[in-house]
């Protein structure tokens, strides 16, 4: 399983160092640039998984042209192997992109006259719940287009990952009061702000999610199109 998460990395490691690449510069940009202490651990924790997501994601449809499910079919490994693989890949890019941040602040400190706080742990586990809860609607829709006929319910796939996806955003901006038009100090920035640092809820629903979207994988009847 671990030769074909490989194999998978290697596919896209052209996009993955890119995103490496310009996720190291966002960090140091937002060190370096953003003068508001409270802002800079939620735009670093939106940073990390927007990123994180679209390291993996970005090249999607040209995943569906390789048809590399199919492919994978052809080694020595079992369903529940590949459906594994679907979940660890963006923990692994995750992991790697935590590693990073750790760099960025030895790089940027020396920079600034001020103090770099980081995300604390609480935060990390948040931001890692929240990534397995997007990557498990992706994987969902994935899936679930595969199986479903109809276009309505196709639809309504696409729909579900759309929300969840909006859902799992909308308090980076609320907090950061992104453009000036979630305002400032108030009781929803101080909810979602406590919200952030409280994980346990966040991790339980990306497990569960996971686990679903594992059993939908290995469930699947037919994987000609992917």
């Amino acid at each position: 399983m671990w030769r074909l998460l490989k194999a998978e990395m290697s596919y896209d490691r052209l996009r993955i160092g890119l995103f490496l690449v310009f996720c190291m510069a966002t960090y140091l940009t937002i060190w370096l640039g953003v003068k508001w202490e409270r802002n800079r651990v939620p735009m670093i924790m939106l940073m990390v998984m927007v990123l994180s997501l679209a390291a993996v994601y970005a090249g999607e449809k040209n995943r569906n042209v390789q048809k590399r499910d199919r492919l994978h079919m052809m080694f020595p490994v079992s369903l529940m192997q590949i459906g594994l693989t679907h979940i660890l890949y963006p923990f692994v890019v995750l992991s790697i992109i935590y590693f990073l941040l750790f760099l960025s602040v030895l790089v940027a400190s020396p920079l600034v006259n001020y103090s770099l706080k980081m995300p604390s742990l609480p935060h990390m586990f948040t931001l890692t719940g929240l990534v397995l809860i997007v990557n498990a609607a992706i994987l969902l829709h994935r899936d679930l287009r595969m199986i479903f006929s109809s276009k309505p319910l196709r639809l309504l796939t696409f729909v579900f990952w759309f929300v969840v996806y909006l859902g799992a955003l909308l308090p980076f901006y609320l907090v950061t009061n992104f453009l000036g038009v979630f305002g400032e100090d108030t009781p929803a920035q101080d909810f979602f702000t406590r919200l952030l640092e409280a994980p346990t809820g966040f991790m339980a629903a990306g497990l569960l999610l996971s686990v679903l979207s594992f059993i939908v994988f290995v469930k699947r009847k037919s994987f000609v199109d992917s």
